[in-house]
């Protein structure tokens, strides 16, 4: 499930909600694609394997009465692997739904599903 981070931290990036580790570790949480809460550690993992991939570029800049913070913005490659990440989800979504639909059907037709 942990892979399910990528898309939502692209997602953030590109809207501009989040632009450092922190900010994006609170955000991604709100909008996480799982029951479970996002570890920080894999928030930060993702990040790197992005911009190792050249989805995301990152650089240090002051913090405000702070430490330095390291700040990501997502490039154009990004934005692509974002629009293919849609794509992926939305077939899955459809995936899902016709399974749960067909379930609750079968269980139903059995008298199982109150």
């Amino acid at each position: 499930m942990s892979r399910l981070v990528e898309p939502v931290l692209l997602a953030l990036l590109a809207e501009g909600q989040a632009t450092y580790g922190y900010e994006l570790v609170e955000h991604a949480n709100r909008q996480a694609l799982t029951d479970s809460e996002i570890d920080t550690a894999v928030v930060y993992r993702t990040l790197r394997t992005l911009e190792d991939a050249g989805c995301v570029v990152s650089q240090w800049q002051p913090g405000s009465g702070g430490p330095h913070r390291r700040m990501y913005r997502i490039t154009d490659v990004g934005r692509q692997h974002l629009k293919d990440w849609l794509t992926v989800l939305e077939r899955h979504a459809e995936a899902l739904q016709r399974f749960v639909v067909g379930r609750r059907s079968a269980l139903e037709a059995q008298g199982e599903l109150d």
